[in-house]
């Protein structure tokens, strides 16, 4: 039985662990009389390989979890004499080949899970049950992989350090000493042999950009991309192919020495940065091994003072031919500092996109490593996917990879304060900080935030009178957002809110933000009767090099209200840019920035067609007539009909009546208290009281705009007054009684 397994033909697997699961797989399949071996009996024994239970760790699972289904699972195999099937062997090829492909020298147990958990579709849904999908235990697999290609790749490098030069000589021993290059940079081919750097992914297009620009065209490169995409990351993996003597001839045997700028611009005051510069150029010329990297090189135009440019100096040195440099800027600094220098023309421009979420994740797998060695942590896979997933949706200040990889950090130190040993920083730890930077509600629901959730209505008529079918609409959204099941490539909801003025469009509409974004500020609000002409639509995204006021807004917040006050008075042109908001959830800004609006709620509020509804209402017609009236004719003249269509509800707000009236002033009467006991100091209104300051308030035309200045006279002035005069203390009662009158209880001598 052994022999059979030992001498399967298709993999040298001998000396790894991948032996040990195809004599386990054999000996369990005779052991339950099995007349073949299947993926099941694979994955099952492969769990007992440390690599794979690392895998399951990383992924929260244990045995236990997926004991007994397995067992039935296997259990369901046809009886017989014991042989490989085709469906095994082939499994055991796939195996073969993906390890080859990924230049890993051996077959391991996890090669064989990983293939056997592909072609079983009861291993997907077994895993699927504990909240595991395909991608991410495919995810899962090669980050464990990537971890033993460090492993591998240190090794190798410590063994090519033996045949380098130990400081900045070449291996002919033509190179010259640079101690001044060598006090104001650092080795990053150094670093890459000492294990400094980690594995560069997803990034072959821009490396072999690179490789041709310097081989083919001799010309230097500059990597453009917004920060945190990984500029320098891919010129460490550059690095790292250098000392593998896997780059263009012109590249091997070289230093890469990444320079010091703000240290050559900043010493000495400023002055003799010039000089300075000089002789570290002078240096690296005569040393005939020196590859340089500048890292925000826009910084290098106009520097250097008393009339030297150093981008000048930089440009002239290049054009000599006896270095090449790496250099590195963002979009915005290249267009306005670089592009029409003189240095501009010396340097091959290679773009360096954000990944997507799948090629991010890869990057973050390939790196994380270091930030558990720095923070003595482990991480779960679930905590980098989330990382991905939550720095995308609301870091707006940096890119991917690098914004995950910070909220890595951070979760790290929020784990390692928990304590636990091990110490595990799991998801939890990532949701925790998004919400601490964000008040972004992220994390599992909760017992307590689940009755809340159902309770919505309840919680927003607190503040918004009547307007039940508003209420019930913002509540469903706000559900169905919490849950996510909603689209996740537009806004998390888009209302259109039509009405009088006066009758609760803007009060739901901070309702809304107060309690689902937890605070009545996260509420981004725009006049539309301000944007009424047509450069509008350049004030509002930006243009000719500027952030525009809604693009930057949304950025710098991007989970947040959005409120479109008097949508009808603004520039046509500004609803094709809504329609594209409410469409794709995203906008492109004057900078060339992308702005997500996936999680924005975007509230409209219109006054067109409040005399249809107000005639409507007071004919008795039931708001689902009114609203299929405004849709069909009323509102074609405002808004086009594939404008409308994007809304997720178009909401008709009624005129209030005077007893929604009176409801209003006893929320209105109960903020006012709330605001006086801060001061020690009892508000009580009476019922004749409220009743009173609502008829005075009352206006069927205006809502409840007339009753806050009533409120506001005959409440609010009166307290100052009191107050003012010394007329009130801690512990008096003032009370407020028919015809709005105000007198004052003292409280009993203590």
């Amino acid at each position: 039985m052994v022999g059979n397994a030992h001498s399967f033909p298709l993999w040298d697997a001998s000396e790894t662990d991948a032996q040990q699961v195809l004599e386990d797989a054999f000996l369990l399949a005779v052991r339950m009389k099995h007349a073949v071996i299947t993926p099941a009996h694979l994955f099952g024994v492969s769990l007992s390989s440390a690599r794979v239970q690392t895998l399951f760790a990383r992924l929260g699972i244990s045995f236990a979890d997926i004991r007994d289904a397995l067992r039935r699972k296997l259990q369901t195999t046809p009886e017989g004499q014991t042989t490989f099937e085709v469906q095994a062997q082939i499994l055991f090829v796939q195996a073969g080949a993906e390890a080859f492909a990924q230049k890993r020298p051996q077959l391991t147990a996890l090669d064989i899970c990983a293939v056997a958990f592909a072609r079983e579709p009861f291993l997907q849904d077994l895993l699927a049950e504990k909240h595991v999908d395909v991608p991410a235990f495919q995810h899962a697999c090669a980050w464990l992989a990537m971890q033993d290609q460090l492993v591998t790749r240190y090794r190798a490098f410590q063994e090519a350090a033996a045949f380098k030069p130990a400081k900045n000589m070449d291996r002919a021993m033509t190179a010259q000493a640079t101690p001044f290059l060598d006090s104001v940079t650092e080795d990053l081919t150094r670093k890459a042999i000492f294990g400094g750097i980690g594995l560069t992914v997803e990034r072959d297009t821009e490396t072999t950009a690179i490789f041709r620009a310097i081989e083919g065209g001799g010309k230097s490169v500059v990597l453009v991309g917004e920060p945190g995409v990984g500029k320098m990351a891919l010129i460490e993996g550059i690095a790292s192919l250098m000392v593998e003597e896997r780059v263009p001839k012109i590249l091997q045997d070289k230093r890469l020495l990444r320079l010091d700028i703000p240290r050559i611009v900043s010493a000495q005051a400023g002055q003799g940065a010039g000089e300075r510069m000089l002789y570290a150029l002078n240096e690296a010329a005569h040393a005939g091994n020196v590859v340089l990297v500048l890292e925000d090189i826009h910084q290098l135009v106009g520097a250097g003072g008393q009339g030297i440019d150093l981008a000048s100096i930089i440009a002239s040195e290049l054009s000599k031919g006896y270095t090449f440099a790496l250099c590195t800027t963002t979009p915005g600094a290249y267009a306005q500092h670089l592009e029409r220098s003189v240095l501009g023309p010396r340097l091959e421009r290679v773009a360096v996109q954000e990944p997507v979420a799948d090629k991010a994740m890869r990057m973050v797998e390939a790196n994380v490593g270091f930030i558990e060695n720095e923070r003595g942590v482990v991480f779960t896979y679930k905590a980098l996917d989330a990382a991905v997933r939550l720095s995308s949706k609301f870091v707006a200040d940096s890119a991917l990879p690098e914004k995950a990889l910070n909220l890595l950090r951070e979760a790290g130190v929020r784990a390692k304060a928990r304590g636990g040993v091990p110490c595990w920083a799991t998801h939890e730890d990532v949701a925790a900080i998004i919400e601490e930077k964000t008040h972004v509600p992220v994390s599992a629901l909760a017992s307590d935030e689940t009755v809340k959730l159902l309770g919505l209505e309840e919680k927003i008529r607190e503040r918004v009178v009547g307007q039940e079918d508003a209420v019930t609409a913002v509540s469903s959204a706000i559900r169905r957002a919490r849950t996510s099941m909603r689209a996740q490539n537009r806004p998390i909801a888009n209302f259109l809110f039509l009405g009088p003025t006066g009758v609760g469009k803007t009060e739901l509409a901070k309702a809304t933000a107060a309690v689902f974004f937890g605070d009545e500020s996260r509420m981004i609000r725009f006049d539309m009767s301000e944007y009424q002409n047509k450069e509008s639509v350049m004030r509002l995204i930006g243009g000719n090099g500027e952030a525009g006021l809604l693009t930057e807004a949304v950025r710098k917040s991007p989970f947040a209200l959005l409120l479109l006050d008097e949508l009808e008075k603004a520039h046509p042109d500004l609803l094709n840019v809504f329609l594209q908001v409410m469409d794709d959830g995203r906008l492109t800004d004057g900078l060339g920035r992308t702005v997500d609006f996936t999680n924005i709620i975007l509230i409209a509020t219109s006054n067109a067609g409040t005399a249809y509804i107000q005639d409507a209402i007071a004919k008795g017609t039931s708001v689902a007539v009114i609203k299929e009236g405004l849709m069909e004719t009323e509102l074609r003249t405002t808004y086009r009909p594939e404008f409308l269509n994007r809304f997720d509800d178009v909401i008709v707000f009624h005129p209030l009546t005077p007893e929604d009236v009176v409801a209003i002033a006893y929320l209105l009467s109960a903020s006012i208290a709330k605001r006086l006991s801060e001061k020690g100091i009892l508000l009580q209104v009476t019922d004749a009281a409220v009743h009173d300051l609502a008829a005075m308030g009352y206006d069927v035309k205006f809502g409840a705009r007339p009753l806050r200045r009533v409120m506001q006279d005959k409440i609010e002035n009166g307290l100052a007054d009191l107050l003012l005069r010394g007329a009130v203390a801690p512990r008096d009662t003032v009370i407020v009684d028919k015809g709005v009158a105000l007198r004052v209880e003292k409280a009993k001598a203590l």
